[in-house]
């Protein structure tokens, strides 16, 4: 079962800019994100936020939800891959409603610009 969603997952994420890797464990996954934090997940729905979190723009979103929905869609799919695809997606519709609403993330130790400033 985890062999099958770790790559129903990454086959999802293939090609998009900082997409994580995700790796099979007994218990869980390894998701290793673009900088090379790793971190183990224990479902199906904490993997998929984990995804989404590596995605900061909202095209990515928009385009990783497009090809969820294909996916899930694809009778190809049919089983495990198509329930992976199909909690993504709804995982990734809810996280593209928002994110217009999320506060600018800035560096650490580095103020923000006018921009960032919410006055």
């Amino acid at each position: 079962m985890h062999l099958i969603v770790a790559g129903t997952v990454n086959e999802l994420c293939r090609g998009r800019p900082g997409a994580p890797k995700i790796s099979a464990l007994p218990d869980g996954w390894l998701l290793a994100g673009p900088s090379g934090a790793s971190r183990v997940v224990h479902t199906i729905e904490e993997l998929w936020a984990g995804v989404i979190t590596c995605f900061t723009d909202t095209s990515l979103l928009e385009g990783l939800l497009k090809k969820q929905e294909a996916y899930a869609a694809d009778p190809e799919n049919a089983g495990l891959p198509a329930r992976t695809a199909r909690t993504g997606s709804s995982l990734t519709a809810l996280a593209g409603s928002t994110t217009a609403r999320r506060p600018r993330c800035h560096t650490p130790g580095i103020p923000p610009t006018r921009e960032d400033s919410p006055h």
